[in-house]
């Protein structure tokens, strides 16, 4: 029993240690663990519809045919029965327009489905710099505990030799406690930016650490114009707008398609009746003017959304390109710890009161911050540029 139990515990504590020496994740290897985006699905569900009420108009025909089949008993003489066969085929007199809807929506399928697997992908990434960001915080904020706990220690002492007022202990408990609600509030950013990476990628429940990002490579400016304006972003928004002006003339086409072609077939005891016509649906009054006010405005108001995505697009193209000017250059991050040893040596040597020490903390606790968050903006405005320049897979 007592070797079993040894056995489980050497077990666990190898599990452990194999979970502590896991090497943290990096980028590429959310990618490879990435599952299905939902913008992604929602994609070729919307493609798929599309696609399936195409198959539905093929031909000259609105819709599929519909086909009625009767039969019944005849008592009289000589018990028969009567048959009859019907088929009601709905016409579409507009092929060019629905010509024009199959070949926008192929044109268009092809690059949607590029842009929207390259925006999974972007982001995937601007989670994990989220998450890394995150952690960082976290990690950062956990570290000056163990020290602040120290500061009480030595500022009490000195409040005892009468050195400093006793007020110079309740600063270093109140930044202790300061302390705790930033640590606090640091765990539900954290907590929350890992859910939003899971909700990407295959992970756990439990934060695995993650890879420091390293050092973001801008791109020049010299070229980013004419790549952004080749680019798939705007060919996708371009054969996007099209397959919805195609797919809107075909809607319309179909309310307004008014034929059909009818044709039966009866066996009524000895005889045998074949029929072939067409029929016309009367439109109601006003009918046709609210169509023709309809397709008119519908057509100007898919135009003006398109343009207003062009110049959405361009906005954001500009933006990153002005951030990117003024980026200015990217220093290492720069970690602090050294200078905050150095503070707490001063503080133990008496050289500094703990009210200065504090103030000298919390100004070197925020460039480092600073310094993090400057690493994942450089991170996230070259992941912006890459996916506005990302050159057209056809």
């Amino acid at each position: 029993m007592i070797r079993a139990l040894h056995s489980g515990a050497l077990a666990c504590a190898l599990m452990a240690q194999a979970q502590v020496a896991a090497p943290p994740l990096t980028y590429e290897a959310l990618l490879a663990r990435a599952t299905s985006d939902p913008a992604l699905l929602r994609l070729e569900a919307d493609l798929a519809g599309r696609q399936r009420q195409l198959a539905a108009t093929g031909g000259w025909l609105r819709e599929g045919p519909t086909l009625t089949a009767e039969a019944g008993r005849r008592a009289g003489a000589a018990t028969t029965t009567d048959k009859v066969a019907q088929v009601d085929a709905p016409l579409l007199l507009a092929p060019a327009v629905r010509s024009e809807a199959q070949a926008s929506l192929d044109r268009a399928g092809g690059s949607l489905l590029a842009l929207a697997r390259a925006e999974a992908r972007h982001r995937l990434r601007l989670a994990y710099l989220d998450a890394w960001l995150a952690e960082a915080h976290l990690h950062l904020r956990a570290s000056q505990f163990e020290l602040t706990e120290t500061w009480v220690r030595v500022a009490q002492a000195r409040v005892d030799s009468g050195s400093d007022p006793a007020y110079q202990v309740d600063l270093v408990r109140g930044d202790l406690l300061r302390l705790r609600t930033e640590w606090g509030e640091a765990q539900r950013r954290a907590g929350e930016a890992w859910a939003a990476l899971r909700a990407l990628a295959d992970l756990p429940p439990e934060p695995l650490p993650l890879a420091d990002p390293g050092l973001p490579v801008l791109p020049a400016e010299a070229g980013l114009a004419e790549a952004f304006q080749k680019g798939l972003l705007r060919r996708a928004l371009a054969d996007r707008t099209a397959a919805d002006r195609a797919a809107f003339d075909l809607q319309q086409a179909l309310r307004g398609s008014r034929w059909s072609l009818k044709g039966s077939y009866a066996s009524e005891g000895e005889e045998r009746v074949a029929r072939v016509g067409v029929g016309f649906r009367l439109p109601r009054p006003g009918e046709l003017s609210a169509q023709h006010r309809e397709l008119a405005t519908g057509r100007s108001a898919l135009t003006r959304e398109g343009e207003a995505a062009v110049f959405q697009l361009d906005s954001r193209f500009q933006i990153a390109r002005s951030r990117l000017r003024t980026f200015g250059e990217f220093p290492p991050p720069h970690r602090f710890d050294a200078a905050l040893k150095a503070v707490d040596l001063r503080l133990q040597e008496g050289k500094e009161r703990p009210s200065d020490a504090l103030l000298l903390r919390r100004q070197l606790l925020e460039a480092e911050n600073a310094s993090l968050q400057r690493l994942r903006e450089a991170h996230a405005l070259a992941a912006e540029l890459d996916l506005l320049t990302l050159g057209d897979a056809r």
